[in-house]
């Protein structure tokens, strides 16, 4: 996205929070541009954005930005961010909806797999992937429903805020498509990822983990830490659109 950066009432391109934004635009830019998107990457992911949004708050406070940003000729700049602001906010509901969902589905599948019931694992595993498609679904009809990203001049505040938009957009969607993976995403057919899950209970030499329950219990932990990333991710989101608001009240 090509925006050309004004310099009106902006803090110099070395101010310490457009910086720290920038570099934090970095690490996530590098994060999606990797072949192969893992459950670590997608939780760095999360938290950069959290950190870019965090550092664009505190530039939108300061005191000659709001003047800036509150001036006509930029306030349409920020009546169309708070405008799509709605719509990021409600991705982000409704993909922490959607995960803890899968998080109490996967937690079903565990104790299933523990049980050896070959049966409802087997059912859950399909259930699995349904919910998965219908994620999926959600994040896809949020940004077809999206506007057209504005273009032109704009403030660095303004175009770091659109860049962070569409970057917490595919962070959401890869989440989701990295989880599709988890079960559905595996080589091997249905009946032998169950029959793996709900193998007799192994227990090491140094009698520790069980291995029937071991995939799908990771599997939730990792669900419940994406979910509380984008709980975190909505908060500072809200702090955000908060800041937004104050200046469209001036």
């Amino acid at each position: 996205m090509a925006c050309h950066i004004r310099s009106v009432s902006l803090p110099t391109r070395s101010h310490p929070f457009l910086l720290k934004a920038e570099e934090e635009l970095n690490k996530l830019r590098a994060c999606m541009s990797s072949s192969s998107l893992t459950y670590e990457i997608m939780l760095d992911a999360l938290k950069a954005v959290g950190r870019v949004y965090e550092s664009i708050n505190d530039l939108v406070q300061m005191s000659n930005n709001r003047n800036g940003l509150s001036h006509m000729q930029h306030r349409r700049w920020v009546e169309q961010e708070l405008e799509e602001s709605v719509k990021l906010l409600d991705m982000c509901s409704i993909s922490r909806d959607n995960l803890d969902t899968i998080k109490d589905h996967v937690q079903d599948l565990e104790l299933a797999a523990r049980r050896g019931d070959l049966e409802t694992v087997k059912r859950k595993v399909g259930d699995y992937n349904l919910i998965i498609k219908k994620a999926n679904r959600d994040v896809k009809m949020q940004i077809l429903n999206k506007n057209e990203s504005a273009e032109g001049d704009s403030l660095a505040v303004i175009s770091h805020l659109m860049e962070t938009r569409e970057i917490t957009i595919s962070v959401l969607q890869s989440i989701f498509s990295y989880l599709s993976r988890q079960i559905s995403g595996k080589k091997s057919s249905k009946w032998s990822i169950v029959s793996r899950l709900v193998e007799k209970r192994t227990i090491s030499c140094k009698g520790e983990r069980e291995k029937d329950s071991f995939d799908a219990a990771c599997l939730r932990v990792n669900v419940e830490d994406l979910e509380n990333g984008v709980k975190t991710l909505f908060r500072h989101l809200i702090q955000c659109r908060v800041s937004l608001l104050n200046i469209c009240s001036l």
